[in-house]
């Protein structure tokens, strides 16, 4: 059964990096259509090349995304622990201007923690996560990490976004955006070392995310 729930995520989440795609690249084929189909000035002919490359540019963009949500899943050298509770510090230290600036705030709680990864694209999982919740109305985003409180030697994370408006529609429709890929490159860097990330409590106002990870032995 579990596997067929992920199975079907996937399928999802596949269908989903398509549509994204076709769109751009739709739009790129009717505006050099058009471009050839009229008779243009030279100016018109110019807003409909910026219009292409405009196009040609979100396709770009969409498809490094899809290698790097490729690349996600590799695990990468694991040989050395990774200080977790320096790696959310750091984390915190470099985003918590660009929460500031849009009037958030975000914390981080972390207690001394080695957990097995590769640090770079461990790093990479909690900034595309938290990139994700910045974009999101919630105004507090906060990292609690606990030593060994999952079975099996794993480590657990708890982000929590609180204060989200009072209406439920912007907790339930927060996994709906464009930035569902960022969550998916988060959830393929944690996956890939034997660990997981999944929504274990959501309210109108609130919602928490938890990341497990292995402990380094």
């Amino acid at each position: 059964m579990a596997a067929a729930t992920e199975l079907s995520e996937q399928h999802r989440f596949v269908s989903d990096v398509l549509h994204h795609l076709s769109q751009p690249l739709t739009a790129l084929h009717c505006s050099l259509e058009l471009s050839l189909a009229r008779d243009q000035t030279s100016g018109d002919f110019r807003v409909s090349i910026e219009a292409a490359l405009e196009n040609a540019e979100r396709l770009r963009q969409r498809l490094l995304l899809l290698r790097e949500l490729n690349d996600a899943g590799e695990p990468g050298d694991t040989s050395v622990p990774v200080p977790l509770d320096r790696l959310l510090e750091e984390l915190r230290e470099e985003l918590f201007p660009l929460f500031e600036s849009d009037g958030k705030s975000f914390e981080v709680d972390p207690r001394p923690l080695q957990v097995r990864g590769n640090r770079t694209k461990l790093a990479r999982g909690f900034f595309c996560m938290l990139l994700f919740l910045l974009r999101q109305p919630a105004r507090l985003v906060l990292l609690t990490a606990r030593q060994g409180a999952a079975p099996g030697g794993h480590a657990e994370i708890a982000i929590t976004a609180t204060g989200f408006p009072s209406s439920g529609d912007a907790v339930r429709n927060i996994l709906d955006t464009d930035a569902v890929s960022e969550m998916e490159i988060a959830r393929r860097s944690f996956e890939a070392v034997g660990g997981k990330l999944q929504p274990t409590t959501s309210t109108a106002t609130e919602i928490t995310w938890l990341v497990q990870l292995p402990t380094a032995r």
